[in-house]
């Protein structure tokens, strides 16, 4: 007999083998996914309001840079090339971070194996963290935290086009997220030439065009400004994508919390009725018991 309790005791359920959720741990499982779908539903109304302003915005800044779309081209240079993705601070936004970053990373890979010099420059936390681990002793500088979740001012594109333009580079390639509509954006990469390839290809490129005031400073000024407008565009562009597709995921992530829940609620019906049923079982056989007897 004590043999028997001790094997009993010594024995272990098989690795991996699971049981039946009892009613207390469908109730709990169901109060958790209740309250994460009240999160993803107000964070879903946060980001639609948001992406109402943020499409404003970015509706001005298009306005701005139409006139100077195409000014900006690419030259031969011996310097390396900067490749900039441009991302978001924080996650939960769908993939428009993976798509910036996937781009960025097969940039740099067929740069790597054509045996090109290049530099990462990141803007972004996301940017930051996932390439940084890859091609880390590449990395030069990061811009983060910009704007702080509000639309971007035109003087906080300054800042960072000043940034950018004292970095050491023939040509920066700037990936980012260009916005069509509520549910999809493309994700394009531009070429821009640094300051002093800008200024020495300028004259050929401009010679049909008249030049009015200081002749040394012109050109070094009109990059600066060019830089600072075309900035300005990529960062609404890629903050109006970023609330969009949080919004479409926020939204997404709400249904899948409501459809896990009306499963997980017929499951814990089921349970309960079934003990339901148990226990009147035994009821109506103890009470069957005692009539016989």
């Amino acid at each position: 007999m004590m043999f028997r309790r001790l094997l009993a005791k010594g024995v272990k359920p098989p690795m991996g083998a699971r049981g039946f959720a009892s009613e207390k741990e469908l109730r709990d499982r169901l109060g958790t996914i209740k309250n994460i779908s009240k999160v993803t539903k107000a964070m879903n109304m946060v980001a639609a309001a948001k992406l109402r302003k943020h499409q404003d915005e970015l509706e001005k800044a298009n306005v701005l840079a139409a006139g100077l779309e195409g000014l900006f081209f690419e030259v031969e240079s011996d310097k390396p090339a900067m490749v900039m993705p441009v991302s978001t601070d924080k996650g939960l936004c769908g993939g428009v971070n993976t798509f910036v970053n996937r781009e960025a990373k097969s940039l740099m890979l067929s740069l790597q194996e054509e045996k090109k010099d290049f530099t990462l420059f990141t803007y972004g936390n996301k940017a930051a963290s996932n390439l940084g681990r890859l091609f880390g002793q590449y990395k030069i500088g990061a811009i983060a935290e910009c704007g702080g979740g509000n639309p971007v001012t035109f003087s906080e594109a300054c800042e960072v086009a000043k940034i950018v333009a004292e970095q050491d580079f023939g040509n920066a390639k700037v990936i980012y997220n260009s916005f069509v509509n509520v549910i999809s954006y493309d994700t394009l990469t531009v070429s821009i030439p640094s300051a002093e390839a800008f200024e020495s290809e300028a004259e050929k490129k401009f010679e049909a065009y008249e030049e009015e005031g200081d002749e040394g400073g012109l050109m070094k000024n009109f990059y600066e400004f060019m830089l600072a407008v075309k900035f300005y565009g990529i960062m609404h562009n890629a903050q109006t994508c970023e609330q969009s597709s949080r919004m479409t995921a926020m939204d997404n992530s709400s249904s899948n919390a409501d459809e896990m829940y009306e499963k997980l609620l017929l499951q814990a019906n089921r349970v309960r009725q079934a003990k339901i049923t148990k226990e009147l079982m035994e009821i109506v056989g103890g009470a069957s018991a005692v009539q016989d007897g």
